[in-house]
């Protein structure tokens, strides 16, 4: 049976030794820049400690390049890339297409990872980037078991799913959420976590957005079976002693359930400490199917902990809370009541009045709590102080031990003979002294050459061949010793240390030929009421279909309906596909002919194979800099800019390429696959409301016709007021997205914004609008 690999996170060098230690065959770990989790990465210097350390444990390094990266980031890039294969990385993950496609073309000895971020969630997607050369796939969370199967069983290209942690809300790779409220984009690393806060829908009160987290832990023998070939734990945020108890907990079902399957089972004590551990509660995810409401905590996005007891009363005036309790306690525990904040660690604790350091189950304790709390409250506790201790790292680095062989004779070179029992080096230093004073010992000898603390390695056996009356320096002997152990370091490193060259990027500063002066102007539309005013109200290019929110679907005929309309108004139209599309089909229903507007990596891997060529990229598939424009454009007419790039920035890829970009109404900041207004009003089909954080901002929420959720920026895009602006910029085509207006608005905004192209002038905003990231930009 196939063993899978096990994949633990590592935040820092502390975790990347317990997740070692505890049983991970591999590690995942970011730098300093380009990394997804930019509070939880290694430094350059330990970057390459951390390859070599996992490789001398037998185990695989991974680096994360999970970032969309920037025109201006570009050069540091390729130097970036180019360190980490050298350093013997044995994979990168990678988010954004551009640099898959700059590893596949100059830097093939470095596999590449196609990291969550690219939301690949389709057989077709998959097929993209193995085409790619992309080894692996860390496949979207949002697709069931089943699903996961069929995929594997129709590629070579190895899958990866997370099996334990936290989880999003929205589709990775998807979520703009947190640049949108905050500048800081989860694209880059830097998200915030708006998922976690407290919001308001139609009296619903609550963390609304926020999931439980992942434990497959009892069902990790249907996943083996499966055939998956990496299981990863979420986690480079925690800290090491959360990483060796999940990981090692891991580790051993795998191998308990590959020893016996039909005597699987997960223990009580097992389950507890996953608990422990941390929890926001448990969820299976959506591998067996829709969780539904099932997969939230609405009530407490922190963590719970394990059930501790409940509050018998409160004394005000002295700040003392009674618990009755029904696990033991311990002083440096952590304990809180549910879903309030109250969180404390206990500094001391009372039986009888009695100070005591500890307690057994089932007994009634006073704990000084400056909060209040009341009384029948549940009490958790969220730090266990002795599961933490007994997980900590006993030694700060797992040695290897060698065996050294010390000769020194009359009238030849000292030699120092070092082996590990796989490698062995020859190290000579100067021909010795003949003593003139006191020969030196063999304990002094012996003792220069354990001076080994700043290694990876400890000595297990020291020889000493000394012949009489022989001196020796010891400065010379700490010389020897440490060359001789630099030179064993670099003999078992060299089976993964690669020497590569640097990726260059072209770029001949060579603007595209024979752009039109004008830009085009699109609109965005789901309805042919919609349609229909964009067209006539001086469109030059409508999208239609797809994220329709109204309720209404659209069929065969009314697609149709608007290509006819279109051509008889002399208006380009396009075809929208879904960003979220489990099984890309139904497009041979259309002419070869027919235009595409492409949200998902699967659906254009789709169209390509069955020859159609009127293709425009979507803002969806994040495309942040020249590579990426580039790789589409070889297949595609024009490519939608991300809308987390600034101005200035669109003014260094937009002279280079046919590109288009959003410039008025709201887009979704948030697609997630759980129906969060179906779940809150099960007895009420509603496909919108207003989703109303702590501040007042509101945000429109809409569900589409496959139960989907899409929370909309909070204030309306707009950009009439620097029309002449995104002229000067290059850009090719400026897009309303209308797909929440109707016909009236939808033919207005049209008119201006025609007006306003042709005039080269600006118009007015007006309201509470927004310019976006066109002017402030996103860390």
């Amino acid at each position: 049976m196939h063993k899978p690999e096990l994949l633990a996170p590592a935040g820092s060098k502390e975790a990347l030794i317990a997740a070692i230690e505890n049983g991970a065959d591999a590690v995942y770990f970011g730098g300093p820049t380009l990394s997804a989790r930019h509070d939880a990465a290694l430094t350059h210097d330990e970057l390459e400690w951390a390859i070599d350390y996992a490789h001398i444990n037998k185990a695989k390094a991974y680096v994360t390049v999970n970032t969309l990266i920037k025109d201006t980031e570009l050069e540091k890039a390729t130097e970036y890339l180019q360190f980490l294969c050298n350093a013997g990385a044995d994979a990168v993950l990678v988010q954004d297409i551009g640099i898959v496609r700059l590893l596949k073309d100059q830097l093939p000895q470095l596999p590449v990872h196609a990291s969550t971020q690219m939301t690949i969630h389709n057989i077709e997607g998959v097929r993209y980037l193995e085409e790619m050369g992309v080894k692996r796939i860390v496949i979207a969370r949002e697709l069931s078991l089943e699903e996961i199967r069929r995929i594997k069983s129709q590629t070579n290209t190895e899958i990866e799913v997370f099996i334990h942690g936290a989880l999003c809300f929205s589709y990775s790779g998807q979520c703009l959420f947190s640049s949108m409220i905050g500048d800081k984009s989860g694209n880059r690393g830097y998200c915030t976590q708006p998922c976690r806060r407290k919001y308001i829908i139609d009296g619903a009160k609550g963390h609304l957005l926020s999931p439980k987290d992942l434990n497959i832990s009892e069902h990790i023998g249907h996943l083996i079976e499966s055939g998956i070939d990496s299981f990863k734990i979420e986690g480079r945020l925690k800290h090491p002693e959360y990483v060796a108890g999940v990981v090692r907990i891991y580790s051993s079902l795998i191998e308990r359930y590959l020893e016996n399957p039909g005597d699987f089972h997960v223990s009580y004590n097992e389950q507890h400490t996953l608990r422990q551990l941390f929890n926001r509660g448990f969820t299976q995810g959506y591998y067996f199917g829709n969780p539904g409401g099932n997969l939230m905590s609405r009530q407490q996005p922190h963590n719970q902990g394990t059930y501790l007891g409940q509050v018998v009363k409160y004394d005000w005036e002295r700040k003392f809370a009674y618990i009755q309790i029904e696990q033991p306690l311990r002083i440096g525990d952590g304990i809180g009541t549910q879903g309030r904040g109250t969180g404390t660690t206990v500094r001391s604790m009372y039986i009888n009045n009695q100070s005591v350091e500890s307690t057994p189950a089932c007994a009634t304790v006073k704990i000084p709590m400056e909060k209040t709390v009341y009384r029948n409250e549940t009490v958790l506790k969220t730090y266990d102080f002795r599961l933490m201790e007994s997980l900590g790292i006993k030694d700060v680095m797992k040695r290897i031990p060698i065996k050294m062989s010390f000769t020194a004779k009359h009238g030849e070179p000292a030699a120092l003979c070092i082996t590990d029992g796989e490698n062995e080096v020859m190290q000579t230093g100067d021909i010795p002294q003949r003593a003139k004073g006191g020969q030196i010992s063999e304990d002094s000898i012996i003792r220069q050459l354990k001076k080994l603390s700043n290694t990876i390695f400890e000595p297990e056996n020291i020889k000493v061949n000394l012949e009489a009356d022989i001196f020796i320096p010891i400065s010379q002997l700490n010389t020897l010793r440490r060359t001789a152990v630099k030179r064993l370091e670099k003999e078992r490193t060299k089976n993964w240390k690669r020497t590569c060259s640097k990726p260059w990027i072209i770029f001949d500063g060579q603007k595209i030929q024979n752009k039109p002066l004008s830009p085009l102007l699109s609109v965005n539309t789901c309805t042919l009421e919609t349609f229909k005013a964009a067209v006539d109200g001086g469109a030059d290019v409508v999208y239609f279909g797809e994220e329709n929110f109204t309720g209404h679907l659209l069929t065969i005929e009314d697609y149709r309906f608007a290509i006819e309309y279109g051509k008889e108004k002399g208006v380009e139209v396009y075809l929208g596909t879904p960003r979220i599309a489990k099984k890309p089909e139904g497009f041979d229903s259309f002419p070869d002919h027919t235009g595409f507007l492409i949200a998902n990596t699967g659906v254009l891997h789709s169209l390509l194979d069955s020859g159609k060529k009127s293709l425009v990229i979507d803002y969806p598939l994040n495309v942040f800099n020249r590579l990426a424009m580039a790789h589409y454009l070889e297949h595609c007419q024009r490519v939608t800019l991300s809308p987390e790039l600034t101005l200035d920035e669109i003014k260094q890829i937009a002279p280079h390429g046919m590109v288009e970009c959003i410039v008025h109404g709201f887009f979704p900041v948030m697609v997630s696959e759980h129906d969060l207004l179906g779940e809150l009003f099960p007895d009420y089909k509603i496909h919108g409301a207003l989703l109303e954080d702590v501040k007042g901002f509101t945000f429109q929420v809409k569900t589409d016709g496959d139960g989907r959720t899409y929370i909309m920026n909070s204030r309306e895009l707009c950009m009439l007021d620097h029309i002449p602006e995104l002229i000067e910029a290059g850009v090719s085509c400026l897009r309303i997205e209308a797909k929440t207006y109707d016909r009236k608005t939808t033919g207005k905004l049209t008119g201006l914004y025609r007006k306003a192209i042709d005039n080269r002038t600006n118009g007015h905003c007006g309201g509470e609008s927004t310019s976006g990231h066109y002017f402030k930009g996103v860390l």
